[in-house]
């Protein structure tokens, strides 16, 4: 985690929100690890997401990949002072390697994406974003999930 002003309250404040809001997470034991105000890492131990394989279960991986693109708009988002509400409009995986440890998603929004994003969501209300998450197993990259992801001002 950076020492940059609000990064650690933010991070906190996600965490907290997907904890108590979707179950799953917590049964998964998904946690956000870092985000430095632009890229995020978000990892779930092995062991509650097992396959038949012995190897991480495709759902959960999924799971842990959405949720690292879901934290790096809404960080961003609350970075530049928002309290956004984000979904995944779209997403398209692709599993290249089983991947039989921690589940370790990385997600980096570029500053062109980011000013793009704050730049819509401040002119409209709501925005999109690509971005691409990347779950390594060793060095390689075991999956990789390509999504849209969609924010809008929260109703009050």
């Amino acid at each position: 985690m950076s020492d940059r002003s609000g990064f650690s309250s933010h991070l906190d404040q996600v965490r907290h929100k997907l904890r108590s809001q979707v179950p799953l997470i917590a049964h998964m034991g998904v946690d956000l690890v870092s985000w430095d105000g632009a890229t995020v890492i978000v990892e779930a131990p092995l062991a509650p997401n097992l396959n038949t394989h012995g190897t991480a279960f495709g759902g959960s991986l999924y799971n842990v990949a959405a949720m690292t693109g879901w934290s790096a708009v809404h960080l961003t988002l609350m970075d530049a002072g928002h309290t956004p509400s984000v979904w995944v409009a779209k997403g398209e995986i692709e599993y290249r390697t089983p991947v039989r440890g921690t589940l370790r998603g990385f997600a980096t929004v570029s500053d062109e994406s980011r000013q793009q994003l704050i730049r819509a969501y401040e002119e409209k209300g709501r925005a999109k974003l690509t971005i691409d998450v990347v779950i390594r197993e060793g060095d390689q990259d075991a999956v990789v999930l390509k999504a849209v992801y969609a924010a809008m001002v929260q109703d009050r």
